[in-house]
C-alpha cells in the first residue's frame, strides 16, 4: 500500500513588532514556542510568520544582523554564508529564516553557549544594517517628496485638483507614516549599535505585548491606505481609458461659465456648425469635475465655425481649463501655476497681456505657437487658447480673452 503523504498545517501570525527590534522579536518567538508555536523553515513572508505546533517547551531564538543585503538578487539569495551556518550548528543553534536584515537562528539546548559573543562583531553587523537603512530613508524621501515635486514642476495645487485633493492628502499621509517608520528604525539601530560599544549588550529588552497595539495600529493604518489609493488608482485609470468622463458638447446639460465661439460671433450670429467632428481625437467635448479646493472644474474643447452679424466667418478651435476654487488665495495660486508650467516648456513665448478687469493676467504663445491667456478673477482661474483658421477674418487675443474675462461670474 502506498503511503498517505503527512499534510502539514501551519498556523500564521503577523509579528507584533519590526524586525530591527532585535529583544521584541527574540521574546516573541520564545514565547511562541512555550505555548507550543514554532517558526518553520523560511517562515516568513510578506510579513507573515509560519509556525508548526509541537509540544510546548523553551526555545531560545536570536537575531543576528546580516552584513550584506539579503534580497532575493543579493548573493547567495541574501542567505547567511553556509560556513556561518554550520559552525553555528556545532553549538548546537540552527539557522531557522531571516526577517528583512535579520537572520533568525534558534537552539533548543538550555546549555547552549551564545550564538554571538563578541559585541564588537555585532556592532559592525549591526552598523551594515544602520547605513543600509539611512540609505533606503535617503532614498524613501527623494522618491516621496523630493522628486514628485520636481516631476510636478513644484505645481502642488495643479497636482492635487488632477488627482484629487483628498487622494493627494492620503497619499502625503501614508509618505509621511513610511517616511517616519524609516526615521525609528534608524534610530533604534543607531541606539543598539551604541549600547553594544558601550556595554557589550543590545540594552533594555523590548516588552513585544506593550508595543504590539501601537504596531499593529501603525502598520493596519498603511495598509488600508494602500489599498485605497490602489483601488483609487485603478479606478481613475479605467476611465482614463475609457474616456468615461469626457462628453460631447451636443450631449452635455449644463451651462458653460465662460464664453465659447458662438458667444465670440456676437447677436445676430448664424450657422454655427460643430466642425473635426468624426475623428475620434476627442474634439468637440467637455469633462467636468469636482474637487474639495476646486468645486467646479471644466476642460472644455471647441472646434467649430460660426458667422458674424456682418457676415464674416469665425473658424477655429477653443480650449479652456475652467476652474472654480474656494477662495481668491487658492485662485491666485493656480493661475500662477498653470503659467508657470507652460513657460518651462520648450517654445513658449511671452506677449503683451491684454488689458483686462481681473486680478491676474498673462498672455504667452504656448509651444503650438497659439495665443494663450490666463486669467484670474477672484476665486475663478481660466486658461484659454484660440487658434483661428478663417482666410478673411480673425479675432485678435485683445477681444477674445476680453469676451472670456467679462463672461466669468464674481
Amino acid at each position: 500500500m502506498k503511503k498517505r503523504r503527512k499534510i502539514e498545517h501551519h498556523i500564521y501570525r503577523i509579528p507584533p513588532c519590526p524586525a530591527y527590534d532585535i529583544s521584541g522579536m527574540e521574546n516573541w518567538l520564545s514565547d511562541l514556542a512555550e505555548e507550543g508555536l514554532f517558526l518553520v523553515q523560511d517562515g516568513f513572508f510578506a510579513g507573515v510568520a509560519a509556525f508548526e505546533y509541537r509540544k510546548p517547551r523553551q526555545v531560545r531564538y536570536r537575531l543576528e544582523a546580516a552584513q550584506r543585503k539579503t534580497g532575493m538578487l543579493s548573493d547567495n539569495s541574501g542567505e547567511p554564508d553556509p560556513e556561518q551556518v554550520e559552525l553555528s550548528k556545532k553549538y548546537s543553534w540552527e539557522y531557522i529564516a531571516k526577517r528583512k536584515d535579520f537572520y533568525i537562528y534558534r537552539s533548543f539546548d538550555p546549555s547552549a553557549r551564545e550564538l554571538n559573543t563578541d559585541p564588537e562583531v555585532q556592532a559592525l553587523a549591526l552598523n551594515a544594517v544602520k547605513k543600509r537603512q539611512g540609505s533606503a530613508l535617503l532614498s524613501s524621501v527623494f522618491f516621496l517628496f523630493i522628486y514628485p515635486v520636481l516631476l510636478t514642476r513644484g505645481c502642488i495645487m495643479l497636482t492635487a485638483i488632477n488627482m484629487g485633493t483628498w487622494w493627494m492628502a492620503l497619499v502625503l499621509l501614508l509618505a509621511v507614516l513610511m517616511i517616519v517608520d524609516g526615521v525609528r528604525a534608524f534610530i533604534h539601530l543607531k541606539k543598539m549599535q551604541k549600547s553594544l560599544i558601550n556595554n557589550g549588550c543590545y540594552g533594555t529588552e523590548s516588552d513585544w505585548r506593550k508595543n504590539a497595539v501601537p504596531y499593529f495600529i501603525r502598520k493596519t493604518i498603511k495598509a488600508t491606505l494602500a489599498v485605497l489609493l490602489v483601488f483609487a488608482f485603478l479606478k481613475n485609470w479605467g476611465i482614463t481609458v475609457t474616456n468615461e468622463k469626457k462628453i460631447l458638447i451636443e450631449e452635455y446639460k449644463g451651462t458653460v461659465p465662460f464664453a465659447t465661439i458662438k458667444d465670440f460671433a456676437g447677436e445676430g450670429s448664424s450657422e454655427y456648425t460643430l466642425t473635426m467632428k468624426g475623428l475620434n481625437m476627442g474634439f468637440n467635448t467637455i469633462e467636468e469635475k469636482s474637487d474639495w479646493i476646486a468645486p467646479r472644474c471644466i476642460e472644455y474643447n471647441e472646434h467649430a465655425k460660426v458667422k458674424n452679424s456682418e457676415g464674416k466667418i469665425i473658424d477655429g478651435g477653443l480650449y479652456v481649463d475652467y476652474c472654480e476654487l474656494r477662495n481668491p488665495k487658492l485662485a491666485k495660486i493656480l493661475s500662477r501655476e498653470l503659467y508657470r508650467l507652460d513657460m518651462m516648456k520648450k517654445g513658449v513665448e511671452l506677449i503683451d497681456a491684454p488689458n483686462l478687469q481681473a486680478d491676474y493676467v498673462i498672455a504667452y504663445f504656448n509651444t503650438l505657437r497659439f495665443p494663450t491667456v490666463v486669467i484670474q478673477k477672484d476665486n475663478i482661474v481660466v486658461k484659454a487658447f484660440f487658434f483661428q483658421t478663417s482666410e478673411n477674418y480673425t479675432i485678435p487675443i485683445e477681444e477674445w480673452a476680453d469676451m472670456i474675462c467679462d463672461s466669468l461670474e464674481n
